[in-house]
Parts: C-alpha cells; structure tokens; sequence
C-alpha cells in the first residue's frame, strides 16, 4: 500500500512542477520589469522542491507513516496540496500528448535539415578554419559566470539546424511563387556565447541566398556589445532586403539605441507599421508588417491594405497569432520562446514565456487562414540546450495554384 501512495505522491509531485510552470510561463509573458521578472522566476523554482519535501513529509508524519492516511483523516492543507497535484498532473498528460501528437501542417511540402556542430571544423563552410584559432571552448565560450552552464555535458548551445522549408500557400500570387525568406531570432548578445558563434551564424545564413532577411527581436542582453552587430547581422544583404523587430529584452535595455544601431546597418525596423513589397516581375505587391506588442508599439495599423494583398507579420511573440488570424496575414514569424531550451524526452518543453504556455514553444502551425512559424532561436540569455537545437531556418513560399 505504501508503494503505491509513494508512486502516487511522486506523480503529484511531478504534476505541480508542471502547474507551476504553466503559471510562471504566463506571469512572464506580460510586461514586466526584469527585476521583477527574476524575483517570480526564482520563487517558482524554490516553490518546486519545498512542494516535493512537503507534501510526503506532511502525508508520512501525520499519518503515521501513510498507515493511516485516508481521504477523511486529511486535513483542507493537505487537500490542497493534493488538489494542485493532481490539476497540474491532468495539464502534464494532456501536454504530452499534443507535443507526441505534433505534425507540420499538410502545406509544409519539402524539408530538408542539417546539424552544424561548430565545436569541430566539419562546418562545410569558410568556418573550417574555426580549430585553426584555438580550441572551441576558449573560441565559442566567452568568460564570466555562465561559462560553466555552457560547457556542461552535451549541451547543444554549440550546433545549429539549418532547415531549409518549402510551404505551399494559396494566396501567394503566382508573381512571387519561390519567394525565400530567412528568419532569425533570438541571438541574446551576451558575452558568455562569443562573438566569433554569432559569426559562424551568418556565415551559414549568407550561404542560403534568400529573397530577404528577417529579426524577430531579442538582440541584446548587453548594450556593451553593440559593436557584434556590425560584423554579425550587419553582414546580411538580400535582394529585397533586412527587416525587423525587437523584443522584451531589448525593451529591458534601451530599445532607441538597439533600433538606431540596426538601422545604420542597413536593417529595416517595421515595428508597428507595414511596407509594400514588390517583385521584379510584373504582379501585385506583398505586405510585410512588424509587431512588438505587448511590449512595444501597437498592432500595425492595415486599413490601407487591400483584403487581397498577401500578408507576412513579423511578430516576436507567438503570442499575436489570434489577432494575426483575425487580420488574414498569410504568415506570421516569430520567436521568443526558444523551444523551450531544454525539452525532456517524451515530455517536450517545460518552460515558454507565452499566454499559451508550451502550446507555440517551438514549430509550424496552421491556424486557419494563417501559417505560424515559431523559430527556436540562435541563443539564449542562458547559454543552454538540450535536445532543443538553436535553428536557422530559410523558408520557401510557393505558389498554392500554380
């Protein structure tokens, strides 16, 4: 009997770590002060081991040793604690289910994908030459604190997806039929993931050619490093050229001076408006517009747009797809919740910033008449990775009726 009320107890304990998950994941995708937003952070992780300490430990002791627990020998605290338990163990299963569930939508028509692992010079780019400058622990990991959590067993900060993905969408005129885009997000210039990544980065995005590059936000999490951006995504050049948006860290600095930098070299800043496209043969134009909300701005305004024009939103949050599909952009890029970082195995990811908890972590969905794409990111303000890949990802827009 006892075996089974441990086993129990054990589950309980796994349901309220996701419980509190799901809270914190909400509480933090509002604006908040990153002081702030560190204090909630650190409550919720303290809040995981007290509950796994004393539920058992209330159960054991006043129940002499389980013997004698029974549901009308418990007190409202003891309830309690079980009812968070078993809520939050409901939301767990349920979770687990949709993330093994997962499939990309039916217009995702091609793939292709490759791991680059920067720690070894099989790169297959000019960033062979990276052993030649020295061993990649003292060229990818900079100094400081956060050094250790980069350098931790089998952390997988240090590789890259880059995908290559072709969609087939309806309203894409047949004028722009092979439009390519490739989105970034999420790089988080820190210090503790040097430069020289960052680097190797745009090496692999400039080698995929695309129609125009895209940012959804997160630059900095250091103003001292301003100067990276020049040599990193300052470098990136495309046809139709470099658009952006920022992000709640970037809100936590000072937006103006992470706006004025990308824009002397040579990016776009869309945040809160849109911009007409147009393509070099003879056909419509496209939208592209920018959201930073909830942080920053407001949802672009679209009253001049034609219901027929084809809409791209750069949006940092998933978060916006609700009104994205009210709007009928066609595709929504975004970032921000990093995949989760670390996503366990069966399980998924445990932690993402969004009102949607984990449901928008990470992939592409078809929300009906708009296409989501939510990028893992380069980097994090934590350099950490498991079984959670930093992703580049060109995508490919192909003409639904041709």
């Amino acid at each position: 009997m006892s075996g089974l009320i441990l086993g129990a107890v054990v589950l309980l304990i796994a349901g309220y770590a996701k419980l509190s998950s799901m809270i914190l994941n909400r509480i933090i995708a509002v604006p908040l002060p990153a002081a702030k937003q560190k204090i909630i952070e650190i409550i919720q992780l303290f809040s995981m081991p007290a509950y796994a300490v004393i539920l058992p430990s209330v159960l054991y002791f006043r129940h002499a040793g389980f013997g004698s627990l029974s549901w009308e020998t418990m007190n409202n605290g003891e309830l309690l604690l079980i009812l968070a338990g078993a809520i939050g163990f409901g939301f767990l299963v349920h979770s687990t289910i949709v993330f093994q569930c997962y499939r990309p939508p039916h217009c995702e028509i091609a793939c292709d994908s490759r791991i680059v692992d920067f720690r070894t010079s099989n790169t297959a780019t000019t960033s062979d030459q990276i052993t030649s400058s020295g061993d990649w622990r003292t060229t990818l990991v900079g100094p400081g604190p956060r050094r250790k959590i980069a350098l931790l067993p089998g952390n997988q900060q240090f590789s890259l997806e880059v995908n290559t993905k072709t969609y087939s969408l309806n309203r894409l005129p047949q004028a722009w039929d092979g439009l390519s885009i490739v989105h970034f997000a999420d790089t988080h210039f820190r210090g503790a993931v040097t430069r020289r990544y960052f680097e190797l980065v745009c090496e692999q995005a400039r080698a995929l050619e695309p129609d125009l590059f895209v940012f959804s936000g997160d630059l900095f999490d250091d103003l001292e490093l301003l100067d990276w951006l020049r040599p990193t995504l300052g470098q990136l050049k495309a046809p139709l050229g470099q658009y952006f948006v920022l992000g709640n860290h970037d809100w936590f600095l000072d937006a103006n001076v992470v706006r004025q930098e990308y824009e002397r070299d040579g990016w776009i800043d869309i945040s809160s408006r849109s911009i007409e496209l147009k393509s070099g043969k003879s056909g419509p134009p496209i939208v592209i517009a920018g959201d930073e909300t909830p942080w920053m701005g407001t949802h672009p305004d679209l009253s001049h747009v034609s219901p027929e024009t084809f809409r791209i939103l750069l949006s940092h949050v998933p978060d916006n797809i609700y009104w994205a599909q009210k709007q009928k952009f066609d595709l929504m890029l975004a970032g921000h919740t990093h995949g989760g970082q670390i996503r366990l195995p069966v399980l998924g990811p445990v932690y993402a910033p969004s009102l949607y908890g984990c449901r928008f972590a990470s992939g592409v969905f078809w929300m009906d008449p708009t296409l989501l794409y939510v990028s893992r990111g380069i980097s994090g303000r934590e350099p950490i990775r498991y079984n959670c890949v930093p992703e580049l990802t060109k995508l490919v827009l192909r003409c639904g009726n041709r």
